[in-house]
């Protein structure tokens, strides 16, 4: 895969480049975008096979996901990249992954349930959220760059009536990767207060040390959802999927899904890019993965200690959290500047709960990443 090349994706209805202004604002149309999570590369050849043969079918009627083929693939998956073992069975379909959370959140405590997350969270979380009571945990960032969890403050919450922790893992915005032992020590917590941990893992392939499925530790409390999308930048095939390994759970999701949200029958795009990603596709993630280090890296390299300006390799994810703080700068006067004199539309940190962050999205081709840190440096070089 040649993931240097450079697709021009204006006039595709594409919602990072075509709609730049519902984020920014008026005028910023031809700003150069880093914003949404998706990236600007090619899906894998085999992808694309599979579906012009069966757009060339001509039919598209009703699909089903309940079958191994689909169900099969999710399960490979895991056994061969990650060395956990699922049962199929315990794989069900879903429109995407906020709404598996959503739902499931509603099904296991209620409108008015104790729900906890770290911050700084992906904004998407804090949307679903707002019906219910939160309890926060902080994640804190040490002098190498990891970012730590406070295990006292968890079961603070859990004793104050938490009922569900939502996870991310990779995390989104930090890209904290979850070791194994932190894992085992925040679900030994759940089971001794009765705590669901809903993890979602859409992050996990894109990950720069060894990822941990939390169904590899516990099948008792976790569950995993996710999708094979954000890897393979394939979400407007729409489709994610849950695994759901206890028989009550996954019964009322399944029925919400289909009996209350009639929402059960898929894209057959949705379903095919899967099966054929995780069957067939695994060598162009090790590519992806190898290739989004050298982005990171050629940041790190540009950006950190530029004006006190703190831009470290996450261990997981494509999005880098740069730290500004000790850059002596408005923020405000800086995200005007980065649009006005850096010419670059780059997520503000404020979205994920800290003010003096941005959120820069490297999963495009080097070429572009140099815009963005050309454009990084234009801004704070003004507002100094």
């Amino acid at each position: 895969m040649n993931f240097d090349e450079i697709i021009n994706r204006k006039g595709t209805y594409c919602t990072q480049w075509d709609y730049i202004e519902d984020r920014f604002g008026p005028g910023t149309k031809d700003l150069t975008p880093f914003s949404i999570s998706d990236t600007d590369f090619k899906c894998p050849q085999e992808i694309l096979d599979a579906v012009i043969e069966r757009t060339a079918h001509g039919i598209f009627g009703y699909s089903r996901w309940n079958h191994e083929d689909y169900k099969g693939a999710i399960k490979n998956w895991y056994k061969n990249r990650y060395a956990t073992e699922i049962d199929s069975d315990w794989v069900v379909y879903s429109p995407n992954v906020i709404y598996s959370i959503s739902m499931l959140l509603e099904e296991l405590i209620g409108k008015n349930g104790k729900v906890m997350t770290h911050t700084p969270r992906y904004d998407g979380f804090t949307k679903i959220l707002k019906p219910y009571d939160l309890f926060e945990v902080t994640l804190k960032e040490d002098e190498n760059g990891e970012f730590h969890t406070d295990f006292a403050v968890i079961e603070d919450g859990f004793k104050s009536g938490v009922k569900a922790f939502l996870l991310c893992n990779p995390e989104n915005p930090v890209g904290k990767v979850w070791k194994y032992e932190e894992l085992k020590k925040l679900i030994d917590l759940c089971e001794k207060y009765d705590v669901i941990l809903i993890s979602d893992d859409i992050h996990m392939d894109i990950a720069r040390r060894e990822v941990t499925p939390v169904l590899k530790i516990d099948t008792k409390r976790c569950l995993i959802v996710s999708s094979a999308s954000k890897t393979f930048n394939t979400p407007a095939f729409g489709g994610s999927y849950a695994i759901i390994p206890q028989d009550d759970i996954r019964e009322k999701f399944v029925t919400h899904l289909k009996e209350v949200d009639s929402l059960s029958s898929p894209t057959i795009f949705g379903v095919l890019s899967t099966m054929v990603a995780y069957n067939s596709c695994g060598y162009w993630v090790d590519e992806l993965n190898s290739y989004l280090t050298k982005n990171c890296e050629y940041v790190e390299k540009e950006l950190n200690g530029f004006h006190g300006v703190r831009a470290l390799i996450p261990e997981g994810t494509y999005l880098m959290w740069i730290d500004l703080k000790d850059c002596n700068i408005d923020m405000e006067r800086f995200k005007k500047s980065l649009i006005e004199d850096g010419k670059v539309a780059i997520m503000s940190g404020e979205a994920y709960g800290d003010k003096d962050r941005i959120r820069l999205n490297v999963g495009c081709p080097l070429s572009k990443v140099k815009i963005a840190v050309e454009g990084i440096k234009r801004a704070i070089e003004k507002v100094r």
